[in-house]
């Protein structure tokens, strides 16, 4: 049997090797922050904790280890430990970094931790880290992490979400560069910023549906189509295998009606489901399928919109479900053998606006997409890739009292207090 020792001494010599990879890829915008964290620590700052929940597939392994070889040319008081890894050889979380510290003596040690809620009193055990202000810790984990921390814990750590890549970003990653105008611009209707921002994303129109289909997770960018789809669905598979009774002690057989249930979500009707007939669709009760539905959002799997008006009306409709990341909608719809980029482009608006204040959508026939309520303005806001007029906006605006209305569609175009823009202009933004 391993002991704890051997394992650091011998982890700490493969870190180098095992992280090569990282060194060649180009770096998430989240990069940035983290390493300003690394910097002020180093410098003499105080130690923190950063925790960083996000989705399978987001790249969170690759930041650490590129983290890593960031901290590595300043100090070799760093480490990089798998939660996962531990729980395989039974060794716990708490007894690994003592040991660490034990044999290591690091003065201003950097704590690099993977997969965080695999260990058992995770969060115990960087809640006492932290009061003993030893180390700057990084913790990565699922989105699960939000839901698991301990009050005490959530009021000392830092939340940095890890999101699926917007389009400017999986262009960065891609080697190409162009400058983030921000969705500020959309919101305060400045021609000037937005036309820029149109003229340079311009350039790459041609590689928005690639982005779509493929290009929302780091896992799948230099993947062949087919290949791309198979691992998609398999990071499918082990979030609902692996991540959902992280919430709750599904049986084996709920587990299999959770992968029919995003199968369902991912068609094009599939939003237009209500509780009830999914649970006949399925064979399972409501109550089950709303669990397994809060499962996939607090995954992160699933990005919940509410209908905008009363409490009455939030209790009566379902939610639009939307995918956080358009790949993986696309790699069920790819069973069918047809992808069609229309709900993979409003899994995207729904990412995007999904930060920008209180998202929510119109019920009934002829609402809007989304209402979005973001710096004490209301917003209508209508997705379609061929849309061309502003009918449907205007007379969500007399019925929700809305502020703006927002066309994501065809053309450009500003007049009053309306506004459209071509949706390959609006991926290009941020």
């Amino acid at each position: 049997m391993v002991e704890i020792t051997d394992y650091l001494l011998k982890l700490s010599s493969e870190l180098p090797s095992r992280f090569d990879y990282a060194r060649k890829l180009r770096k998430r915008f989240l990069f940035e922050e983290l390493t300003g964290f690394v910097d002020a620590y180093i410098d003499g700052g105080d130690p923190r904790t950063i925790l960083l929940p996000g989705l399978r597939g987001t790249g969170k392994t690759t930041l650490l280890g590129q983290l890593y070889f960031h901290t590595l040319s300043q100090t070799s008081d760093v480490i990089y430990i798998s939660a996962d890894e531990l729980r395989l050889l039974g060794f716990s979380l708490h007894e690994v970094i003592e040991r660490y510290f034990d044999v290591f003596r690091p003065k201003r040690p950097v704590l690099l931790l993977d997969e965080v809620q695999y260990a058992e009193n995770w969060d115990l055990t960087l809640k006492v880290l932290h009061d003993r202000r030893k180390a700057l810790i990084i913790a990565t984990g699922s989105s699960a992490l939000k839901l698991r921390e301990s009050p005490d814990l959530a009021r000392r750590a830092i939340h940095v979400d890890v999101k699926p890549l917007s389009f400017i970003e999986y262009l960065h990653l891609c080697g190409k560069d162009i400058k983030r105008v921000g969705l500020d611009a959309l919101f305060e209707f400045n021609v000037e910023k937005l036309e820029r921002a149109l003229s340079l994303g311009a350039h790459y129109a041609g590689e928005t549906e690639n982005y779509l289909k493929l290009g929302s997770l780091p896992l799948t960018l230099e993947m062949e189509e087919r290949l791309a789809y198979d691992a998609l669905f398999s990071l499918l598979e082990r979030i609902v295998y692996r991540d959902l009774p992280e919430f709750r002690n599904f049986d084996s057989s709920t587990l299999d009606s959770a992968l029919r249930l995003l199968t369902l979500l991912a068609t094009p009707k599939g939003e237009r489901f209500s509780y009830e007939k999914l649970s006949k669709t399925l064979g399972i009760s409501k109550s089950t399928v709303i669990e397994l539905v809060r499962a996939f959002i607090a995954s992160g799997l699933l990005i919940e919109i509410p209908p905008t008006g009363g409490l009455s009306k939030k209790i009566r409709r379902s939610p639009k479900l939307k995918f956080s990341a358009p790949s993986l909608r696309a790699s069920l719809l790819s069973k069918f053998e047809v992808v069609e980029p229309a709900p993979l482009l409003e899994d995207a608006v729904a990412l995007y606006l999904s930060g920008e204040g209180v998202l929510e959508y119109e019920p009934g026939k002829g609402g809007a997409d989304f209402i979005l309520k973001r710096g004490g303005k209301r917003y209508v806001i209508e997705v379609g890739l061929g849309k061309a007029g502003y009918t449907q906006v205007k007379r969500s605006i007399e019925r929700t009292g809305a502020d703006f209305g927002i066309v994501i569609g065809k053309e450009f175009e500003v007049r009053d207090n309306l506004l459209m823009i071509p949706w390959w202009g609006f991926l290009s933004l941020v």
